[in-house]
């Protein structure tokens, strides 16, 4: 007697494709209300609308800007399953693309050699210049740029090979070339051997590190908000 056909997986993936664009389609929906609510604090004189209004320009920054990886920052538990998946006891040359203020530059600071180097690609200033106020390292560079010219944006380092790419950009929001172009780009910067490290809210990655890596593995951490995926591929 046959075996019963398992029913297909691709309904299941679809929903999570679409993940983040529902999370960030239902934050927009309650952005109008918001900016109503502040208004009529504002013409009712309320001392905290300032403070409120300030607060309302950050949230705009985190849903509108596509340079952005999530909407609150990475917990702990995904920053320790990140840093422990670049496996950096042997790395010496370290890129981070997106790194945000930080919070998954700072673990893998303190994972890292004593002789190793970071260099981290952010491309929104206003974080950069946070990021680097808050990080104090010898070891550590931050420099404007966008990952979809990581290889120009190295160049001025003297930076043509890394151990590891640990990233934290959304790729959900890249076109499918961009994300194959940015895969082709980290491939080559890779050594033989070296290892891409990437979170995101979607599958989108998963048939592109097939191309570009010979083999890779995928983690998903629920204890973040949003619950992220974890993938790690070698080259």
């Amino acid at each position: 007697m046959s075996k019963p056909k398992r029913a297909p997986l691709r309904p299941r993936r679809d929903a999570l494709e679409g993940l983040g664009d529902r999370i960030g389609q239902s934050l927009k929906k309650g952005m109008s209300k918001l900016e109503e609510l502040i208004a009529d604090s504002r013409k009712s004189g309320d001392e905290n609308a300032a403070c409120d209004a300030r607060l309302l320009d950050y949230v705009k920054v985190l849903i509108d800007g596509k340079n952005i990886g999530s909407v609150a920052p990475s917990s702990k538990y995904l920053v320790e399953r990140m840093a422990k998946a670049a496996d950096l006891e042997s790395a010496r040359v370290v890129v981070e693309y997106g790194p945000a203020t930080g919070v998954i530059t700072r673990r893998l600071l303190h994972k890292m050699r004593p002789d190793a180097r970071l260099i981290a690609v952010e491309y929104n200033e206003t974080f950069l210049a946070e990021l680097t106020a808050r990080v104090k390292d010898p070891r550590f560079t931050a420099v404007h740029g966008d990952v979809r010219e990581i290889d120009r944006v190295l160049a001025p380092l003297g930076v043509t090979r890394a151990d590891r790419v640990v990233s934290g950009v959304p790729f959900a929001l890249f076109s499918g070339h961009e994300r194959r172009a940015i895969l082709t780009k980290t491939s080559t910067l890779l050594v033989p051997g070296g290892r891409f490290v990437a979170f995101g809210y979607t599958t989108h990655l998963i048939p592109m590190l097939k191309d570009h890596f010979s083999s890779f593995d995928i983690q998903f951490e629920v204890r973040n908000l949003p619950p992220s995926f974890v993938f790690t591929a070698r080259k």
